[in-house]
């Protein structure tokens, strides 16, 4: 049962994978439906922010904001990156529905003192991500920006590679010295994350709020389900 799960997400990954990659291609030969005046806007345009179809790459990191007693994470040294495409088509004026593909790549730092210990450690985890939104759009945009906008949605993500991370300091008579190990976890069990999202947006900006119901666990500790964060829309200006 196992294995059939994994081939089939494997499957699903894929398939968004190659449909993401399909339309960024398109995004660069498909004209635009609702061009007025080429010359207004300093050539043909392509895909526009107000189009039925738009596309663009996105970066964004977010980090956790503690609101549980069992939680094991140093904040400053945790959070989430993440690089992908999103696509996005309009409904209506005001209503846009969305689907998202993205790496992502998740740090936990533990907090040692829990341990009575100095030294550093964290967990690693990198990740495939897909996400489905709905957008509203509160006015201010046109063929080079997307206004103000707010997105409502879910995300799935699937961890192919999980690392620990340790960073141990010794201190003799003659030196100090430090070690730096990275063990590389097959047999992890929290593999698997979902969760809903919001965005605020303004143009090429948006502050993300996003909450996870994964399960996760290490050495009897959590960690913060809530996390803030800052994205960077990367499209033509």
């Amino acid at each position: 049962m196992a294995v059939r799960f994994k081939i089939l997400l494997r499957t699903i990954c894929l398939t968004m994978t190659i449909a993401m990659a399909t339309i960024a291609s398109a995004q660069h030969v498909r004209p635009s439906t609702t061009v007025l005046d080429k010359d207004k806007y300093a050539g043909p345009t392509k895909w526009s922010c107000i189009d039925k179809h738009y596309g663009y790459y996105f970066l964004s990191y977010a980090m956790p904001i503690p609101i549980e007693k069992n939680n094991i994470e140093k904040e400053g040294l945790s959070g989430k990156f993440r690089v992908g495409y999103m696509y996005r088509y309009k409904i209506a004026k005001p209503f846009d529905i969305g689907v998202q593909l993205n790496y992502l790549r998740q740090s936990t730092g533990i907090d040692p003192t829990l341990f009575g210990t100095m030294s550093k450690i964290s967990v690693i985890e990198h990740s495939i991500e897909c996400g489905a939104f709905m957008r509203f759009n509160f006015g201010k945009s046109d063929f080079r920006h997307l206004g103000w906008h707010i997105d409502l949605g879910a995300d799935y993500s699937y961890d192919f590679a999980f690392l620990n991370k340790y960073i141990s300091f010794y201190d003799n008579p003659s030196r100090h010295s430090k070690i730096k190990r990275k063990d590389r976890i097959k047999d992890a069990k929290y593999r698997h994350d979902y969760g809903i999202f919001m965005r605020i947006g303004w143009n090429y900006i948006a502050f993300t709020c996003e909450y996870n119901f994964g399960d996760w666990n290490a050495y009897g500790y959590g960690r913060s389900p809530l996390m803030l964060g800052l994205q960077i829309n990367m499209y033509t200006r």
